[in-house]
C-alpha cells in the first residue's frame, strides 16, 4: 500500500487564457490520484467544513480516506497561484494554511503497516510526525516548495535527512541549496543523507542523482498544456507507483519510475485540476509510456 501525505485543498489557478476558481488541488490529492492507478493509495491530511461534498466523493471512489480529517470548524487549505504565458514559471498569490496549520496527524492502523511512504508538500514538522508512525516502509519519498524552504528550511533538511528519495524541481532545489548547477545541488541534497535525488524540470523532463549516476529524461512533448498545476506530485505518484508494484528496488526499476512519473506529469497538465485523471484508464498510461520510450530510443 501507498500513502500520501501532505495537502487536500482548494486551487484558483490563473493563466493567461482561463481562470478557474476553488477546484479540487493539493499536493497530496495529486500523487495519491496518480499513485492509484498503480498500486491502492491512502490519503493523510485534513479538510474543513468548506470543502465540497463532490470533491470528497470523487476521492473516495478512487482512494482510502480513513486516513483524512474533517474539521468542522475551519476552512480548507487554499492556493492561488498565476502562470505565465509559456506555463514555466508560476507565481504565488496567496497561501491560506488554514485547518493545516495546527494538524496533528494521525494514522490509522492500516497505514502504518505501509510499505511506501510520499510526504508530499506540506509543513515538514507534520511530515515527520506522520513518517514517525510508519513502521518499517520499504522506500520512502519527499517533496516541498518554496514557502516551506523559506519558512522551516531547517525542518525541511531534516525530513530530508530521513527519506530515501528526495524529489524538488529545479527553482526549489536551487533555492534551498543556493547552488546553481542542478547536479551540484543534487549532490548537496544527498549529503543531508537521503540516498536518492529526482530534480523536476517542467517540460524539459528530470534528472534522477544517485552514487555516481545520472540520468536526465527528457519531458513527454506536449502539445496542448492547459494547467500546470499538480504536474510534480503527479510525477511523485508515477515515479513511486512503479516501483511499488515491480516490489524491488534496482537502478533499472529507478529509471522506469522517471519515465512513468513523467508520464503521469504529462497527463496531469491536460487539463485544470484532476480532471484529466478521472478521465484516464491504465492502458493510456502503458501506451504513453510506450510512445515515449520509442521517441528516446535511437
Amino acid at each position: 500500500m501507498i500513502i500520501s501525505i501532505g495537502t487536500i485543498g482548494l486551487d484558483t489557478t490563473r493563466t493567461p487564457f482561463k481562470t478557474v476558481e476553488r477546484v479540487l488541488g493539493g499536493a497530496a490529492v495529486y500523487s495519491g490520484l496518480s499513485a492509484s492507478f498503480f498500486s491502492k493509495t491512502g490519503l493523510v491530511g485534513v479538510i474543513g467544513k468548506d470543502f465540497p461534498e463532490k470533491y470528497y466523493k470523487t476521492l473516495k471512489e478512487k482512494l482510502d480516506l480513513s486516513g483524512v480529517k474533517v474539521d468542522k470548524q475551519g476552512k480548507t487549505f487554499f492556493y492561488d497561484s498565476t502562470f505565465d504565458y509559456g506555463f514555466t514559471k508560476r507565481q504565488a498569490n496567496k497561501t491560506e494554511l488554514n485547518v493545516i496549520e495546527n494538524f496533528r496527524p494521525k494514522l490509522p492502523e492500516t497505514y502504518r503497516k505501509a510499505d511506501y511512504v510520499y510526504l508530499a508538500n506540506n509543513d515538514p514538522d507534520q511530515n515527520l510526525e506522520a513518517l514517525s508512525q510508519v513502521i518499517k516502509p520499504k522506500l520512502t519519498v519527499c517533496d516541498t516548495i518554496e514557502y516551506w524552504i523559506l519558512n522551516k528550511k531547517k525542518q525541511v533538511e531534516k525530513m530530508m535527512s530521513c527519506v530515501d528519495v528526495v524529489v524538488l524541481n529545479d527553482d526549489e532545489i536551487r533555492l534551498l541549496t543556493k547552488e546553481p548547477n542542478l547536479i551540484k545541488a543534487a549532490k548537496k541534497v544527498l549529503s543531508l543523507g537521503t540516498d536518492y535525488v529526482v530534480v523536476k524540470k517542467g517540460e524539459h523532463g528530470s534528472l534522477l542523482i544517485f552514487d555516481d549516476v545520472v540520468f536526465p529524461a527528457p519531458g513527454y512533448p506536449m502539445e496542448d498544456v492547459v494547467d500546470p498545476t499538480g504536474a510534480g506530485d503527479s510525477f511523485a505518484g508515477g515515479f513511486l507507483g512503479h516501483i511499488s508494484r515491480i516490489g524491488k528496488l534496482n537502478e533499472q526499476t529507478l529509471k522506469e519510475a522517471v519515465i512513468y512519473g513523467n508520464v503521469m506529469g504529462s497527463f496531469a497538465v491536460e487539463d485544470f485540476s484532476v480532471n484529466r485523471f478521472l478521465r484516464l484508464k491504465a492502458e493510456d498510461i502503458e501506451e504513453r509510456y510506450q510512445t515515449y520510450r520509442n521517441i528516446v530510443k535511437f
